[in-house]
């Protein structure tokens, strides 16, 4: 009897015992809005210093924002046009034998990019102020000690485009369908169609080309073409010039990988492209849009030459606030993007550039 007592007591114990209070669960707090930069800017004039000759600065790249390039064109008797921006102050970078660099000829540069501070790639051509002349592409490179001329086949004329995935992975891009890789080790060639002069982008995933017909033909086309990295090029769209105005369907000018298989293309206005469908992503502002630049998915910059930088923060595209001293008769020529940074080059007068140095708040 006793143990059946002690049993019941236990039983009433438990059964009347106050529930234990249990703490409430953990609810993450929602994920901010996404927004667009506000940018607080700073200006350095750069002078072509042959006064009164003209200065384009057309390209920037940097390994960090005390390693900054700007390159372009010098009209002074083809004298390169290199910038260095160490943190501080734009520094000259000597590259023709008549300023006593290395370089023999006429030279003007169209791009610069890079995978770090010691490997550094420009193109360009030589051999006449505008690259005329027959085999007159040249590219350079920096090993973080000196710059060299990269010793390649030349294409014809101009090499239009560059972009360096990493040191073993090197595109460029010529104006006669000229398609050369870099493997680390030698180049190899591809030619997709021997009339278009192409610019080229993507990503380790995807890379892309595009361009218009070079010379003027009775019909002037657009095209893109696209590879995966053990695939073939193969023309992705393509239209003639008339179709291509009156559409606006599709872009050819720069590629940026926008996150889960998306690229952003310029063009007339802000196209995406995910496998082989196009849509239109931004048509306002100021037209067309022919540079990409970004750190993530969520942060990306497209520039139009028409003094417009427009944002994409993941869900849609905003123009971003320029500096207060661009006018009209300026134009925006290259741009970078780094962390919280932004460096935008900007033709002020025949012989003067402007690179702003703009940080988010």
């Amino acid at each position: 009897m006793k143990i059946t007592w002690i049993l019941a007591a236990l039983l009433a114990i438990i059964i009347f015992q106050p529930g234990c209070k249990k703490d409430p669960p953990v609810v993450p707090p929602p994920d901010p809005e996404p927004t667009h930069p506000t940018i607080v800017w700073t200006a350095d004039t750069i002078r072509n210093p042959y006064t009164g000759n003209q200065l384009l600065l057309r390209s920037l790249w940097g390994s960090d924002t005390n390693d900054v390039y700007a390159i372009g064109h010098n009209a002074f008797g083809g004298r390169a046009s290199l910038f260095h921006f160490n943190g501080i102050q734009w520094e000259r970078v000597i590259l023709t034998k008549g300023e006593g660099g290395f370089i023999g000829s006429y030279v003007s540069f169209i791009k610069i990019d890079g995978s770090g501070k010691n490997d550094v790639w420009a193109v360009g051509s030589r051999g006449g102020y505008y690259g005329t002349s027959v085999d007159s592409s040249l590219v350079i490179h920096y090993d973080g000690i000196s710059w060299k001329e990269v010793q390649m086949e030349r294409c014809k004329d101009i090499m239009q485009g560059l972009k360096v995935l990493s040191p073993n992975d090197v595109y460029m891009t010529g104006s006669y369908g000229e398609i050369y890789h870099f493997d680390g080790n030698e180049f190899s060639k591809t030619i997709v169609d021997t009339n278009l002069a192409m610019r080229i982008g993507g990503d380790q995933n995807r890379m892309f080309v595009g361009g218009r017909t070079f010379t003027l033909f009775p019909i002037v086309y657009m095209s893109v073409y696209s590879k995966t990295p053990n695939g073939q090029w193969t023309l992705v769209k393509t239209a003639n010039e008339v179709d291509y105005y009156k559409s606006k369907s599709f872009g050819y000018y720069d590629f940026y990988p926008a996150g889960g298989g998306k690229y952003f293309v310029g063009g007339e206005n802000v196209f995406s492209l995910q496998d082989t469908t196009w849509e239109s992503s931004y048509s306002k502002g100021s037209p067309p849009y022919l540079l990409f630049r970004g750190t993530s998915s969520q942060n990306i910059f497209a520039l139009s030459p028409w003094n417009s930088i427009i944002h994409w923060n993941g869900v849609d595209w905003q123009p971003i606030n320029m500096p207060t001293e661009l006018t009209q008769n300026m134009s925006i020529a290259g741009m970078w993007v780094k962390d919280k940074n932004i460096f935008v080059s900007c033709f002020y007068t025949t012989d003067t550039n402007i690179i702003y140095r703009g940080i988010f708040k």
